[in-house]
C-alpha cells in the first residue's frame, strides 16, 4: 500500500509588468519541473497551483515535501512567460493551509 504524500505549500510572487493567467503560470511551472527533473520527477512532485488562495501577484503552489527545493529551483529557472520577462520570488514555505490563511 502506498503512503499518502506529505504536502508543502510554497508562497511565491511574480514580479513583472504584465498580468498572467493562473493556468498559464501552472503550466510553466510544470514544464520547468519536467524539463529539469523529467516526467518521473514531475509525477512524484505532484505540483498544483492553488487558485483559490492567489491574490494579485502572490500565488501558492502545493508540492510534495521532498520536492520543495527542486520546485524552487525550477521556478527560479523561468525567466519569461510569452516573451515577457518575469521573476519568481519565493516568500515562504508552509506545512498547512491553516497557516497560509492566517497570513
Amino acid at each position: 500500500m502506498r503512503k499518502p504524500y506529505r504536502k508543502r505549500y510554497i508562497c511565491f510572487e511574480i514580479i513583472s509588468n504584465s498580468k498572467f493567467n493562473e493556468n498559464l503560470i501552472e503550466i510553466k511551472i510544470k514544464e520547468a519541473i519536467k524539463e529539469l527533473f523529467g516526467i518521473i520527477g514531475l509525477s512524484e512532485a505532484h505540483p498544483k497551483l492553488l487558485k483559490e488562495l492567489s491574490k494579485q501577484n502572490t500565488y501558492v503552489l502545493q508540492i510534495d515535501h521532498k520536492y520543495v527545493q527542486k520546485a524552487k529551483f525550477a521556478m527560479a529557472s523561468i525567466s519569461e512567460i510569452h516573451k515577457k520577462p518575469v521573476i519568481f520570488k519565493t516568500t515562504k514555505v508552509f506545512g498547512t493551509l491553516k497557516k497560509i490563511k492566517r497570513r
